[in-house]
């Protein structure tokens, strides 16, 4: 718990909380609707419901991910979500806590060492952590080394998780074209194989194993082709 109340650098207002009970509430209500679909192997399914995992998906499929694991999947393992120290990231962690999970607060720009060393702390201590590796602003689906770093000094895989949303309202003026499932459509998810990162990577092997796991988040429309099952 004590990532949570490292509150050094974090920027927040006095609305932050209360519209982020607002965001849980609706995201809430529109993932009632939705027919959802998940496809994993069983070693994934195990996996997510005995040990720590590093779950990884794409910035803009975020809406839905937080009530499929707390009311689809029901992970056992408690599970952590990375969000940015900015004002925004005080209303995405009030909404991760809303559905019974944890929030890191770091990114590149802010806080970004002491959020790694909080993300390691997490794990370590038996959490789940959920990235989004091209987050927080880009460029849209290019990995950042960080999540490939997390997963060699933890020792945990990473988890690459496949989104599709054929019907939705898309925010165009966002940097990540950020996906929102328009109620009653159908939402796919399918949870690739596990990704298992070496202790020891120089730079060339950060750069090859972030391209590997662009590849496999590289599925799902409306930017991709659809998905396999």
């Amino acid at each position: 718990m004590a990532a949570r109340h490292r509150n050094t650098e974090l920027r927040s207002k006095w609305w932050s909380r209360p519209a982020g009970h607002l965001v849980w509430f609706f995201i809430t209500l529109v993932c009632f609707t939705l027919r959802k679909r998940i496809i994993a192997s069983e070693e994934v399914r195990n996996l997510l419901k005995t040990q720590p995992v590093i779950i990884a998906l794409w910035h803009n499929r975020t809406f839905v991910p937080c009530y499929v694991y707390k009311y689809v999947i029901k992970g056992k393992v408690t599970m952590s979500m990375l969000t940015s120290a900015s004002k925004d990231g005080t209303v995405l962690a009030t909404v991760a806590e809303d559905y019974g999970m944890r929030a890191v607060r770091g990114s590149s720009g802010r806080r970004g060492v002491a959020g790694f060393l909080d993300m390691v702390r997490e794990v370590r201590s038996g959490c789940s952590m959920c990235i989004t590796p091209d987050g927080p602003k880009g460029p849209r689906y290019k990995s950042h080394p960080g999540v490939i770093k997390l997963a060699a000094v933890s020792g945990v895989p990473i988890i690459p998780i496949c989104i599709e949303v054929p019907s939705c309202w898309r925010l165009q003026k966002a940097w990540d074209g950020f996906i929102i499932p328009k109620p009653f459509s159908r939402v796919n998810f399918k949870l690739q194989d596990p990704i298992s990162v070496p202790a020891e990577l120089d730079d060339e092997g950060v750069r090859q194993y972030a391209a590997r796991l662009d590849e496999a988040l590289a599925c799902g429309t409306p930017d991709f082709e659809p998905l396999q099952f």
